[in-house]
């Protein structure tokens, strides 16, 4: 239902509009084990300039959580955008240019080793590609309770919209 919401969302957005000569996929088990699930096969068979991982995140707005080892992820505090060895560093800047200049809020997360999402392949995929990785905090992760914010999943899907607007720019992500 995640990919059925936010496709939806932005498609209402007009992001889906925007993908001219894109394209978008929907891939599963990425969580099981390291073979890269349906991303690698998808990442090869599309082959694109430039990808962007959609996903959850753990919130970390429950008392439990050290924020301090972790960051600060809330329910509300719009998309977390990812920043280590999976994703490009280029297109980590166009997505915070693009929610700066938008208004859009968002948070920064670490992965220095790998991001345990659809990314870990995806960027390894043709050679490399360059990926970046956009979640929505989610509290209780893998529980029949899982939670995120409506107003995050607007502000994730107008993150996208602005991010592919920059890309009509003339962006050159050999630079990155």
């Amino acid at each position: 239902t995640s990919v059925k919401a936010h496709f939806f969302l932005a498609r209402g957005l007009g992001v889906v509009n925007t993908l001219r000569g894109g394209g978008a996929g929907a891939t599963a088990q990425e969580e099981i084990g390291y073979s890269g699930g349906g991303a690698r096969t998808s990442a090869f068979g599309i082959a694109p300039d430039v990808a962007l991982v959609v996903d959850v995140t753990h919130a970390t707005d429950v008392p439990e959580v050290e924020k301090s080892e972790v960051g600060e992820h809330s329910l509300g505090g719009g998309p977390v955008l990812t920043r280590g060895s999976a994703t490009h560093p280029f297109v980590f800047e166009l997505l915070a240019e693009a929610a700066e200049a938008n208004d859009i809020p968002y948070s920064i997360q670490a992965a220095p080793l790998r991001t345990s999402t659809d990314a870990d392949a995806i960027h390894l995929a043709r050679g490399g590609i360059p990926t970046g990785l956009v979640s929505v905090p989610n509290r209780y992760m893998h529980s029949p309770s899982e939670m995120v914010s409506i107003p995050d999943l607007f502000h994730t899907a107008r993150l996208l919209a602005a991010f592919v607007a920059r890309l009509d720019q003339g962006v050159d992500f050999a630079r990155g």
